[in-house]
């Protein structure tokens, strides 16, 4: 094949693979080239080797004279940032259920063909479902990480690929239906076809905490989770999961407490705490409305739940911060800053907040972010991304431990509204003497932060976008 210099790579000769992600692919055209750093290839092409970007590495690949079907495989199996959502062709994700940071994979899979499956990249997947083991994420003790491009071996030279026979000792339809979605692009058959992954995905982790070792588990005490236990109840039928229900409540909960009722057998450990999207998922209802049909078979059901209503009573301030596993130190501010209490004193009041405005609250710590996750939509660090917020363009708020992470955090919406302001802002055309925010930056010993709070602010500088480049990243400068 001839070689094209003007391509990112002079040879293409291995293709893309069936939901494999831009970042995998790009991983085998480096590893071809004979190069041994993504890290290194990337940068010196112009784009982000130290975080690989799906998105930058999906453009770059664009370029190559691959068939249409080829672009479009790799663009349906690409993580693509969409609404604070990954997009993988026809599905979505929440960002914390996506992490492509470090590599995880199957041995036996890589021997069948040495490349990445996009669905390895979900945090809740433990296990393939072609060979039934769990997924690799360490080798010889060490991660194994992007800027290795290779899939037989690793960086100190351990075995990646294991050529043994094997084939899963259980059913495992949840990494099934990951593998039918995300590799191919297809919904699995059943009434759960109608649902969001992410949706899925967050139901059936919170119930995986409730069987341990295949029986039945307090939840709070359950620290290995089994995903496709949990899945196993959110795709059960309606009869199916009164039945597992009524089997906890009588295996777990002892009968004189199960005579005192729900509330008492329940506690917090049922959905009203651990329920992070109850307000958009559609399944928390029918899971919940099973719920208090198992426990009326084996507990007292006192009138005030013979007539369930999913949206209960108002709740005040400790007792929402309970069931958003918040502190009130944090969440009291966070609601007083956004008014969302408008007739609160905020001095001493019990702050009755009714199943409406805790949905709105609900919706909107949901879309709290974390510093670090911060630099995947700007492409800065997190110490430069802060001097943006202190100088009041995106709101910060602290003691709000979403996940149980510390640290400030920021809505995911705003940081978006941000960045394309800032690219609006870049209205100038692509002038030879410009050069990136980051080159102009360590050139002059200027601070990232503080050239984009004068690019905001002050207009001191004339400003261009790279066609290639995402975020902040993508600025070019020229000084006047």
């Amino acid at each position: 094949m001839p070689v094209n210099r003007d391509l990112p790579f002079s040879q293409w000769r291995l293709r893309p693979q069936q939901g494999e992600p831009s970042y995998s692919y790009f991983a085998r055209l480096v590893a071809d080239e004979g190069h041994s750093s993504l890290k290194i290839y990337a940068t010196e092409i112009g784009i982000n080797g130290r975080n690989p970007v799906p998105e930058e590495m999906l453009h770059v690949l664009q370029q190559l004279p691959l068939t249409a079907e080829e672009h479009e495989r790799l663009r349906r199996a690409t993580p693509l940032a969409v609404d604070s959502f990954h997009q993988i062709g026809s599905e979505r994700l929440r960002p914390k259920q996506l992490s492509y940071r470090r590599r995880r994979f199957c041995p036996h899979c890589l021997a069948d063909a040495p490349y990445h499956r996009i669905q390895w990249d979900v945090v809740a997947a433990s296990h393939c479902p072609i060979h039934g083991k769990r997924l690799i994420s360490e080798v010889g003790g060490k991660p194994l990480k992007w800027w290795w491009p290779h899939f037989d071996v690793s960086p100190d030279g351990d075995e990646l690929i294991d050529r043994t026979a094997a084939a899963p000792d259980r059913p495992l339809p949840f990494h099934e239906m990951l593998r039918s979605r995300l590799e191919f692009g297809q919904r699995e058959e059943g009434w759960t076809a109608a649902h969001n992954l992410y949706d899925l995905i967050e139901a059936s982790l919170f119930y995986a905490r409730f069987r341990c070792d295949g029986k039945p588990a307090k939840a709070k005490s359950n620290s290995a989770r089994d995903i496709e236990a949990g899945f196993a109840v959110v795709s059960a039928a309606h009869g199916e999961r009164v039945d597992w229900f009524s089997a906890w409540y009588e295996t777990v909960i002892p009968a004189d407490v199960r005579r005192r009722g729900f509330e008492v057998s329940t506690g917090w450990s049922f959905m009203p705490r651990e329920a992070t999207y109850r307000a958009s998922n559609p399944l928390w209802d029918a899971l919940e409305a099973a719920q208090y049909e198992g426990f009326a078979r084996v507990g007292t059901l006192s009138r005030k739940f013979s007539n369930h209503d999913p949206a209960r009573t108002d709740r005040t301030l400790r007792e929402a911060a309970e069931e958003l596993g918040l502190p009130q130190k944090g969440l009291g501010p966070f609601i007083k800053s956004l008014n969302l209490l408008p007739n609160s004193k905020w001095n001493g009041d019990a702050h009755s907040i009714d199943s409406a405005t805790f949905d709105k609250i609900r919706a909107l710590v949901d879309d709290l972010i974390t510093l670090p996750q911060t630099k995947v939509i700007t492409g800065i660090s997190g110490t430069e991304f802060r001097r943006l917020a202190k100088a009041g363009y995106v709101r910060e708020f602290q003691h709000m431990p979403v996940g149980g992470v510390a640290g400030p955090r920021y809505f995911a919406k705003e940081v978006c509204q941000l960045i394309e302001r800032i690219r609006l802002s870049a209205s100038e055309p692509i002038e030879e003497d410009m050069v990136s925010i980051q080159t102009h930056c360590r050139k002059n010993g200027f601070l990232i932060g503080q050239v984009v709070l004068e690019v905001l602010s002050t207009k001191r500088y004339l400003t261009a976008l790279h066609p290639l480049r995402t975020g902040i990243r993508a600025l070019l400068l020229r000084q006047p």
